[in-house]
């Protein structure tokens, strides 16, 4: 019995002493900067207004504290490190310049897709040599990443910090096993049965008035930036090798489902020749003129501009998602590479008719939000098909994947850089202008901040300012202009000054 305990200790004493000293650094430091992280997000982007001084504030703490916690990985890995991070801060400066809700939307996906390629890298597998079961994968791990690496490192820094620190982290462990499972049923007896349901609204009252809500908001922003710097730190027990590459060709490899040439040709064949006889329908009066619009097509002008746009984009992302499922199978690659230049050829005639019009639409109604949004998602969709066509048709799927995601994230950046709610005021201002019909003041009004100085400065008469954009000028009954300076955003900041400067102007 002694013999088998002293085996027993030593295998303990063993698996304590597995970490090396650069990795308890590395845990202690990790667990440091993602408290102070924690605590930052808190005070600076906690029941704050999005876009505002505090998220970029946040994010470029954050941002350095990957940096720093890399400091000592090699050069590459420090330089893309560098680049991936400067895109999350771009991102997050650009949600501070505008007010837009859908600019600020497309910027913090372009925040978390980064956020998703650092993971990605950080696992040792290349961008170029993506495949779709990679993507899912890392996809799928990010959340839970982000929601647990704090306690593998909690765990090792207890280990190292106290006698018996095996013993507590033993502890640890099973109450955070036996806390969701614990949870789980007080849910299901409360639900089942009123008297417990009665006894546990005592006891969370009762536990409400102990415990103040602000500690442990704190505990679990702490988690979750813990969880977003350990996602920048290189994971050894994965591939580290950051230079490897991947042979496969193929977007999804070990995919079994196979496709012969039968079934390739009635697959692709009747798409093409659906296709093409739509083109070939829309080209006898794409380009020839409203006059033959109109008759050609049986509806006026204004009735043409306003039907197609939206449905033949969604027709372009179809047959992207339609391609890429058939160049993840085994099919027969002759046909699949010519009928598939077809399709592509055919969708990009589709997307000049979107364009078509989209102008014609806004000659005859001025432009929205929705349809500059649809239009950038076009140039993304346009990039996609060509670089698929430059890339898998030719046999090489390396970096299409890679490019698909990053070009994405290079179209939202544009949208927001070109301050799309304010060319929507320019655009209808200018509209209503050469028209002569009235401008719709309060759908501008409901892009937000961003239209605000563009249609002041328009020449809109006092009556005006004052019914519809006075609200910006008030510090006290309007969340949107908070004194806050957490809460500072560029787009509300000049919206609230051409409001005060329009009144003083009305009202000397």
């Amino acid at each position: 019995m002694d013999i088998i305990q002293h085996h027993d200790t030593k295998q303990a004493s063993q698996r304590e002493q597995t970490h090396t000293p650069e990795q308890l650094k590395t845990a202690t430091h990790l667990l440091a900067l993602g408290t102070v992280s924690g605590l930052l997000l808190h005070w600076l982007v906690w029941a704050r207004i999005g876009g505002s001084l505090g998220m970029l504030l946040w994010t470029v703490f954050s941002c350095g504290a990957v940096l720093w916690l890399n400091r000592h990985q090699n050069k590459t890995w420090r330089v893309e490190l560098l680049i991936w991070t400067t895109v999350i801060i771009c991102a997050a400066w650009l949600s501070v310049l505008r007010d837009a809700d859908p600019v600020m939307l497309l910027m913090y996906l372009v925040m978390l897709l980064s956020l998703g390629i650092v993971f990605y890298r950080a696992r040792g597998d290349l961008l170029g040599s993506a495949t779709l079961p990679l993507m899912f994968n890392t996809a799928l791990h990010l959340p839970a990443r982000i929601i647990l690496s704090i306690f593998p490192a909690l765990d090792m820094f207890i280990k190292s910090s106290w006698k018996g620190g095996s013993q507590i982290s033993a502890v640890f462990r099973g109450l955070m096993l036996s806390i969701p499972l614990l949870f789980v049923f007080v849910l299901l007896f409360a639900s089942a049965d009123a008297v417990f349901s009665q006894q546990l609204d005592r006891v969370g009252s009762f536990m409400s008035d102990l415990t103040p809500t602000a500690p442990l908001i704190n505990l679990v922003l702490i988690i979750i930036a813990t969880g977003v710097l350990s996602c920048g730190l290189i994971q050894h027990a994965q591939s580290t090798d950051l230079t490897a590459i991947h042979e496969s060709q193929q977007l999804w490899p070990g995919l079994r489902v196979q496709l012969g040439k039968t079934e390739t040709a009635i697959v692709m064949g009747s798409l093409a020749l659906l296709f093409v006889t739509f083109v070939i329908l829309q080209a006898s009066y794409l380009f020839g003129g409203r006059e033959l619009i109109e008759v050609r097509s049986g509806l006026t002008l204004a009735d043409y501009a306003r039907r197609g746009f939206f449905e033949l984009l969604t027709v372009a992302a179809l047959t992207m998602g339609v391609l890429i499922t058939l160049a993840s199978v085994q099919c027969h690659q002759g046909l699949f590479r010519q009928l598939g230049g077809v399709l592509i050829a055919c969708v990009m005639i589709m997307l000049v008719s979107s364009v078509y019009r989209l102008n014609l639409y806004v000659e005859q109604f001025g432009l929205t939000m929705a349809r500059l949004v649809a239009l950038s998602i076009m140039l993304w969709l346009s990039i996609s098909l060509l670089w698929f066509a430059a890339t898998v048709l030719r046999g090489n799927t390396r970096g299409f994947l890679a490019g698909l995601v990053i070009s994405s994230m290079a179209c939202c950046l544009l949208l927001a850089a070109i301050n799309p709610a304010a060319r929507v005021a320019q655009v209808n201002i200018e509209h209503a202008r050469n028209s002569g019909s009235q401008l719709d003041i309060d759908y501008l009004n409901r892009l937000g901040a961003d239209v605000v100085p563009v249609v002041i400065a328009s020449g809109v008469n006092c009556f005006v300012t004052e019914t519809r954009f006075s609200h910006w000028a008030a510090t006290s009954t309007s969340s949107y202009t908070s004194s806050d300076w957490r809460e500072w955003n560029a787009a509300r900041a000049a919206a609230r000054e051409a409001v005060i400067a329009k009144i003083e102007l009305c009202h000397p």
